[in-house]
């Protein structure tokens, strides 16, 4: 398991740092709405803790999506005026008191779902305007290097912490913005409007996992872990295809 942590964190980052390159920073953020993160993750804790730990779990992360999405807002505020440190502390902040305030929620999956989306509409109006410059982002081979190392440490650490934790703190945890944070400050360094729209792009994405996220909570307690994974995935494919239509025309 340590091993396939540190060499997805890698790979994926790579290849949504390429698909930044050629289509844009909205649609690298945008990629990142697929639940790259949180799947293995619930994947590894199908194999250890079994279906019903790993369904309380999947809706741990449905709901951690709102402290996801809340760093992306801060973030892309904060990034129009201050440096990328302070803008991942506040970010980072944002997503614990909010992840702190979904911990106690009791909802059933379909209201959970239906909060999340609502949450997610609100926050995807609520993004600053910016305008992006036709220049030509400049990402150096190193700078690719050291995102997918920087990838591998957030995971790796993350996913040993939530070991301690019960399902739904796990989940939750399962959405904390380890790529998300990388890409951001990368971006930001070299443009902050750029990195606002790999946050924009990201959090109209989420509807993406989150429809991966309580399709597969649901399928755990009914079918088998295959057939479950099958179902939210081809769910989650469907959303990403709508989704994708409100990305190409805000890009």
């Amino acid at each position: 398991m340590l091993l396939f942590k540190i060499i997805l964190a890698p790979v994926v980052i790579g290849l949504v740092t390429l698909a930044g390159r050629k289509w844009g920073p909205a649609v690298s953020g945008w990629l990142l709405g697929l639940p790259l993160n949180s799947a293995p993750i619930l994947l590894f804790i199908l194999l250890e803790q079994g279906a019903d730990f790993t369904s309380r779990a999947a809706l741990g992360s449905l709901l951690g999506i709102v402290a996801w999405a809340g760093f992306s807002l801060v973030y892309a505020y904060c990034c129009l005026r201050l440096r990328w440190w302070w803008c991942t502390l506040l970010g980072w902040l944002a997503y614990s008191l909010l992840a702190w305030l979904m911990l106690p929620v009791q909802l059933g999956r379909l209201w959970a779902y239906l909060l999340v989306c609502a949450v997610l509409a609100l926050m995807t109006l609520a993004f600053p305007r910016t305008e992006l410059p036709r220049l030509t982002l400049v990402h150096s081979r190193s700078e690719l290097w050291l995102r997918m190392a920087s990838a591998s440490a957030m995971i790796v650490a993350l996913t040993a912490l939530a070991r301690t934790l019960g399902p739904m703190a796990s989940g939750i945890l399962s959405a904390f913005p380890a790529y998300t944070t990388i890409l951001a400050v990368f971006n930001h360094r070299q443009q902050p409007a750029a990195a606002v729209r790999v946050l924009k792009g990201l959090t109209a994405g989420l509807y993406t996992a989150a429809t991966f996220l309580v399709v597969l909570s649901a399928a755990l307690l009914r079918y088998g872990a295959v057939r479950s994974f099958v179902l939210a995935g081809v769910a989650a494919l469907l959303v990403q295809s709508v989704s994708f239509l409100h990305v190409r025309n805000s890009a």
